[in-house]
C-alpha cells in the first residue's frame, strides 16, 4: 500500500468535491443540499489560510462543523396515504407537523442558549475611557477587562457566572452598560463572556467579540476561532491541538474530539472525518495556495 501524502499546498476541484460530498452523505439523516454553499465558503477560507498544511486537519474541521452546526428544522407537509394526499371534509389537504435535524455548515447559536448553565444570564458591558471594559454580572459581581484581555476583579471575591433565573442585583440594574448574552455561537461553540474577551484578543480583534458577541456568527470570525483553537490548543481546545492527533502516520480522528468536547460522539464524528478525507484526496490539491477563486474547475 502506497504512503498517503496529506500535505496541503493548493486548491481543490469544485466538481470532484461537490460530487464526492453528495455521494458520501446524501443518505445521512443530517444531509442537506442547501449546506453545500456554506461548506464551499468554509473550504475557501481554509484554502486561504497559510497555517493549514494538512488535509487531515481540513477533514476534521469539516467533520466538526458538519456535526456542530446541526439545527432542528420544523415544517408542515400534506399527510398522505398510499402515495395520495389526504383531504379533510372541506377538500383541503390534511397537514402534519414534521421536524428533523439537518446540518447547515453555517455558524449557529447554541441550542437553548445555555439555559440552566451559569453563563446563560446576560451581563452588562461598559467601555471605559481608557479602552478597558467593565463587566457587571447579574449577581452584582464586577470585573475589568483590559485592552490586552487581562481580567481583574472589581468586586471583592467576585466569581464568574450567576445562577440561571436568579434575581438581578441593584448594582446590575443601575449599571449603564449594554446588556449582552454569551451563550455558544459559531462553528465550535464559544461560551462565557471571559472567553469572548480572550478569543478576540488572541485573534487580533481586540475586545470586539466581548462588545458584540454576534460577531462570532460571522463565518470568517467563526472560522478563525475554530482554526486557531485547533492549531494552538487555545481556548475551547483546552491544550489539545492538531499535531497531537495528526502527525507523520498518525491519523487519530476519534481522539481529536478532545479538542472540542471530550469524547462526546467521537466515533460518529471520526467516521464523518474519514469521508471528508477521501473526498479531499479525490479532489487533489492543484497548483499554488488559493488567493482568489476557491476551486479549480
Amino acid at each position: 500500500m502506497s504512503k498517503v501524502d496529506y500535505t496541503f499546498v493548493g486548491s481543490f476541484s469544485d466538481v470532484n468535491f461537490q460530487q464526492g460530498f453528495i455521494t458520501a452523505f446524501e443518505k445521512d439523516s443530517r444531509y442537506s443540499f442547501d449546506a453545500l454553499g456554506p461548506m464551499r465558503d468554509l473550504l475557501l477560507m481554509i484554502s486561504r489560510d497559510a497555517n493549514i498544511t494538512d488535509i487531515r486537519w481540513i477533514a476534521y474541521m469539516l467533520a466538526t462543523t458538519y456535526w456542530e452546526t446541526t439545527s432542528l428544522f420544523k415544517w408542515e407537509a400534506p399527510k398522505t396515504r398510499k402515495g395520495k394526499p389526504l383531504l379533510d371534509k372541506k377538500g383541503k389537504p390534511v397537514m402534519v407537523k414534521k421536524r428533523a435535524w439537518r446540518m447547515t455548515m453555517s455558524p449557529v447559536d447554541e441550542v437553548g442558549h445555555g439555559a440552566g448553565r451559569r453563563y446563560h444570564e446576560p451581563v452588562k458591558v461598559f467601555t471605559e475611557t481608557d479602552g478597558s471594559v467593565r463587566v457587571t454580572e447579574q449577581d452584582g459581581d464586577r470585573f475589568n477587562v483590559s485592552a490586552a484581555g487581562i481580567i481583574t476583579n472589581l468586586t471583592k471575591k467576585a466569581k464568574m457566572g450567576t445562577t440561571d433565573g436568579g434575581k438581578a442585583a441593584k448594582v446590575y440594574d443601575d449599571d449603564g452598560g449594554d446588556e449582552q448574552a454569551y451563550y455558544g455561537r459559531g462553528y465550535v461553540q464559544l461560551t462565557w463572556w471571559s472567553n469572548y474577551a480572550k478569543a478576540g484578543v488572541a485573534l487580533g480583534r481586540g475586545l470586539s467579540l466581548l462588545l458584540d458577541p454576534e460577531l462570532v456568527k460571522d463565518p470568517q470570525v467563526a472560522y478563525e476561532l475554530m482554526a486557531h483553537g485547533m492549531r494552538t490548543g487555545f481556548g475551547f481546545a483546552n491544550g489539545h491541538k492538531f499535531t497531537n492527533y495528526f502527525s507523520g502516520k498518525s491519523r487519530n480522528y476519534k481522539g481529536a474530539r478532545a479538542m472540542v468536547n471530550g469524547n462526546s460522539h467521537d466515533a460518529e464524528i471520526a467516521e464523518v472525518a474519514k469521508k471528508f478525507e477521501k473526498i479531499l484526496l479525490d479532489s487533489k490539491p492543484t497548483g499554488g495556495r488559493v488567493t482568489g477563486l476557491p476551486f479549480t474547475m
